[in-house]
């Protein structure tokens, strides 16, 4: 197989293949900040004793946002999947909700590396801020539900396109 063949077959030159590949090591390194984030990186701050009395009312929410970053980006990898297998157009949900969950993600990362000092923000903010990330993250998750709902086929055409599924 030559190195023509390969790049037609993986279709490099098309944008969403390598926004697919992102997603995957974006969902990678956030596995890894979801679990600091909702235990702690340090035994020291599993303690709520030593946590800011502020900062203890957002930690519960800041978990939530954690804990549904997660499907938002696995929503976002199907659609684009769904997209390259299809050769479909986006629609304006799945842009609206991609939008959404990658700004949070922007957010929960900055934050989770205390990037300009945005963790401490957050944390001193009280539980606005993560509850309103939360609500944010939800828009996104949903959007990117129905953004997949529509584009998804029937499962009899993904049980035929998939070689040993039918049988």
């Amino acid at each position: 197989m030559s190195l023509e063949e390969i790049r037609e077959v993986l279709r490099l030159d098309d944008s969403r293949v390598w926004l697919l590949i992102g997603l995957c090591v974006a969902l990678v390194f956030t596995i890894q900040s979801v679990e600091t984030a909702t235990e702690g990186a340090w035994p020291h701050q599993r303690r709520p004793s030593r946590i800011a009395p502020q900062a203890r009312t957002a930690q519960g929410a800041w978990g939530a946002v954690a804990l549904l970053l997660l499907p938002g980006i696995v929503l976002a990898i199907l659609n684009v999947a769904v997209l390259l297998w299809r050769n479909l157009p986006h629609t304006q949900s799945q842009l609206l909700g991609g939008f959404l969950v990658g700004l949070i993600w922007v957010i929960f990362a900055g934050a989770s590396a205390n990037v300009l000092g945005m963790g401490r923000l957050l944390r001193q903010g009280g539980p606005a801020g993560p509850l309103a990330l939360l609500v944010l993250v939800i828009a996104g998750d949903l959007l990117l539900l129905a953004g997949l709902l529509t584009i998804v086929p029937d499962f009899e055409i993904i049980r035929n396109a998939v070689p040993g599924l039918g049988d």
